[in-house]
C-alpha cells in the first residue's frame, strides 16, 4: 500500500511581489532569521513520531515554492503550514480540513500532536 503524503510549508504562497527565493540552505523565513528553529527539525520530529507510531504516512518538504496546483499534482493528502501563513498561503481547491496551520509554540518545540491527531480522523475516516 503507497503511503499517504504530508507537505511541509514554510514560505507564503506565490503571489504578486513576492520574492520567490529561499535562503541559500533552503530554509524558510524563521529557518534564517533565528538560524536554531529549522523547518528540518519539526520535519524530522515529525517524521520519527510517524515511525514510532508505524503510520503509512511520509512527510516531505514543500519542492514546490507553495504552488497549490502543483502540490494537489503530488496526491499530498496532509499540508502542514509554519506559523504566521495563515493569511499568507493561497489553499485554492485543497481541501482545507487537511491543512494544519502551526502555533509558534508547537512549531518551536517540535509539536506534532495536531499532526498525529488529524492523521487519526482520516484514518478513521478510510476505514468507515
Amino acid at each position: 500500500m503507497e503511503k499517504e503524503k504530508i507537505c511541509f510549508i514554510y514560505m507564503p504562497g506565490p503571489m504578486p511581489g513576492r520574492n520567490p527565493m529561499q535562503g541559500i540552505n533552503g530554509a524558510g523565513f524563521f529557518g534564517n532569521l533565528f538560524d536554531i528553529y529549522t523547518e528540518d527539525k519539526y520535519i524530522s520530529t515529525l517524521k520519527s513520531e510517524l515511525e514510532r507510531r508505524k503510520l503509512n504516512w511520509i512527510v516531505q518538504r514543500d519542492n514546490t515554492e507553495s504552488d497549490i496546483e502543483k502540490i494537489i499534482e503530488q496526491k499530498i493528502r496532509l499540508l502542514v503550514c509554519a506559523p504566521g501563513l495563515k493569511y499568507q498561503f493561497y489553499k485554492g481547491e485543497f481541501n482545507k480540513d487537511n491543512i494544519i496551520y502551526l502555533s509558534m509554540m508547537e512549531y518551536v518545540h517540535n509539536i506534532t500532536d495536531p499532526v498525529i491527531q488529524r492523521i487519526a480522523e482520516l484514518e478513521n475516516e478510510m476505514q468507515a
